[in-house]
């Protein structure tokens, strides 16, 4: 199956279409036109293109959801996301933490509180671009826990469509708040960040809960069980 069919097949989930008129007969018809006038086939490619926009102008007669959906698959709104079943698997990547920086400098650049685990402080502190922080905790070569935070929020559509063969999803609570654990083969995460759906590869090799508290999304990356993830959750201030 080819890249377009699996994004049109992905976004029928969540688009009611019109009632599909009869593309084979089209089909056939326009099979035939190499024999008929230019005129013809012009006529029969304005059709064919006059469907494609009644399709359109369905889409976004309805939800928010359903025009994000198809604004995303032609690349408007500046997203950049390919709507597939299941992501590719994907090994960790090499840490791209940022600058190293203090925590009053951290939360200078990013503009909200900085949060770590309570009764442990991180071995060092990174700030990516003007939003993202990192609490790193053991050595940089060799890093046995990642707590990051940004505002951002836990993306609904995220077991739909990142689980896949070898990877769980389970949703979950922290504090109250949803969030998602993900365990098994390496992966990745999706999240919605300024109303975009985002991807970005877990960065170290293990497991990793995401959730939000109020308006930050916490996400803590290392090798421990579900239940572990959860309580260490529990324990950030």
């Amino acid at each position: 199956m080819t890249s377009l069919e699996l994004q049109l097949r992905n976004l029928s989930d969540e688009i009611a279409f019109p009632v599909t008129p009869d593309l084979a007969a089209a089909a056939g018809r326009i099979a035939g036109a190499r024999t008929r006038p230019a005129r013809r086939r012009r006529r029969t490619l304005a059709l064919a293109f006059a469907v494609v926009l009644a399709v359109a102008a369905g889409v976004l007669a309805f939800s928010p959801g359903a025009r994000s959906a198809f604004l995303e698959f032609f690349r408007l709104e500046g997203a950049t996301i390919s709507r597939v079943e299941s992501l590719p698997q994907v090994e960790p990547v090499a840490l791209d933490l940022g600058e190293r920086v203090s925590r009053a400098e951290a939360e200078r650049r990013v503009g909200f509180d900085v949060l770590g685990i309570d009764g442990e402080e991180p071995d060092a502190i990174y700030v990516r671009g003007s939003r993202l922080v990192s609490l790193l905790y053991g050595p940089l070569d060799e890093p046995r826990l990642l707590l990051s935070q940004h505002h951002a929020e836990v993306w609904d559509g995220f077991v739909k469509k990142a689980a896949g063969s070898g990877t769980t999803i389970e949703p979950v609570t922290v504090s109250g708040e949803p969030g998602y654990f993900v365990s098994g083969d390496p992966h990745f995460v999706m999240y919605l960040e300024d109303g975009l759906i985002q991807d970005e590869p877990a960065s170290l090799a293990g497991n990793t809960l995401l959730w939000n508290r109020g308006e930050l999304l916490l996400r803590l990356e290392a090798d421990i069980t579900r239940d572990e993830a959860l309580e260490l959750a529990e324990s950030v201030r």
